[in-house]
């Protein structure tokens, strides 16, 4: 279960309790953190948590003092990993870095969890307003226009902020002049529905990627032709099973494509293959990656270029052919892994390289990148 889903599980619980809770998110952070802006913790009032906003070296601290530092409501606490601070043992164990989480709960804590929830289970869009400095949260606000949220305060500016950041799918910092004196920092988070991952091929090699991704938090597809393979008891994790009738004029009709979705091809059918890269490759899918020697896929494209609009380096430039990163993979759990890890880079618009290899400067831009 990914930390969102053990979020959500924990506030319905505690909902159906009728039980407090508390949110704990990291709004801003400078320098270096183990966890970004967007990270969050849950209490109950019954000392239950679940959530990390660190390495595992705030979360105590926190929740130790969250129910008293919000009596008298939101409130946004700081905590600063340099050794020359004047505690003698920093937080995070000197990572160099200034994390400022806030605290609330209520009515602003009870509609960001629910957008956390309807993002999981409905695949949802979210974009969350919040004051970095003072206030918390400002507008909860699903992306078809919707508010589920609102504290009132500069409606105007905030629409406009929460429009940018649905319009381009990209969460930002930005100011709010308060007075002729006095501005806020804004955290715009948008927040994407959970990735989704339509895995071509029941076989065995299938059973790890589809438990991966399920583990990550992501809405699962099995779809294949053998309708004896393509069942809730190889795939409990899957959230959709498909059977596809190839022999059907249309036999992805069933199969919506979002072009932010990731597609793996594991068929181990070359005639299969072919009719699925047809179908994906004009919809520019995110990822859209290909088990098989580079060669065999050259020669699929070659084959059906022309019925899809494109010449066959573009339809190859759209491709992970053969799928997956180097990392010497040769067993399915393996494979697998590399093939996540992959998608993972690739949505998150990364190259996969080693932070090893990356500069002090480069890697420090990446981690602090919102």
């Amino acid at each position: 279960m990914s930390e969102l889903q053990q979020i959500v599980a924990l506030w319905r619980a505690a909902k159906a309790r009728q039980e407090e809770v508390c949110l704990a998110t990291v709004v801003r952070v400078e320098g270096s953190s183990y966890r970004k802006p967007g990270a969050r913790m849950l209490l109950t009032q019954g000392g239950l948590r679940t959530g990390t906003i660190s390495g595992g070296c705030l979360e105590a601290e926190v929740a130790k003092k969250a129910w008293w530092l919000t009596e008298n409501g939101p409130t946004i606490q700081r905590y600063s990993s340099f050794f020359d601070d004047d505690s003698p043992v920093p937080y995070g164990l000197g990572c160099g870095g200034t994390v400022h989480v806030l605290l609330e709960r209520g009515r602003a804590a009870h509609a960001v969890l629910d957008a956390l929830d309807q993002s999981l289970h409905g695949r949802i869009q979210f974009v969350i307003v919040t004051d970095t400095d003072k206030t918390g949260t400002l507008l909860v606000r699903r992306a078809d226009g919707e508010t589920t949220f609102s504290s009132g305060a500069a409606l105007l500016e905030i629409d406009n902020l929460a429009l940018r950041a649905t319009s381009e799918r990209y969460s930002f910092y930005s100011k709010l002049r308060i007075s002729n004196d006095l501005t806020s920092q804004l955290f715009v988070e948008y927040f994407a529905p959970c990735p989704a991952l339509t895995i071509f091929g029941a076989g065995d090699d299938a059973k790890p990627l589809a438990d991966f991704a399920t583990r990550l938090g992501w809405y699962v597809t099995i779809a294949d032709g053998r309708s004896h393979l393509v069942s809730a008891t190889r795939f409990p994790q899957a959230d959709r099973l498909i059977i596809l009738n190839y022999d059907d004029t249309s036999p992805f009709a069933k199969l919506p494509v979002d072009a932010e979705d990731a597609f793996v091809l594991l068929t181990h059918s070359y005639e299969q293959d072919r009719a699925i890269l047809q179908e994906l490759l004009s919809r520019k899918p995110k990822y859209l990656g290909v088990l098989g020697p580079r060669q065999r896929t050259e020669r699929l494209v070659g084959e059906i270029a022309s019925r899809t609009g494109l010449s066959s380096d573009d339809c190859m430039a759209r491709l992970h052919a053969p799928v997956g990163f180097d990392i010497g993979a040769h067993m399915p759990e393996s494979i697998a892994l590399s093939i996540v890890a992959e998608i993972v880079a690739v949505l998150n618009g990364r190259d996969g390289t080693s932070l090893k290899k990356q500069s002090r400067e480069h890697i420090h831009s990446k981690l602090n990148y919102v």
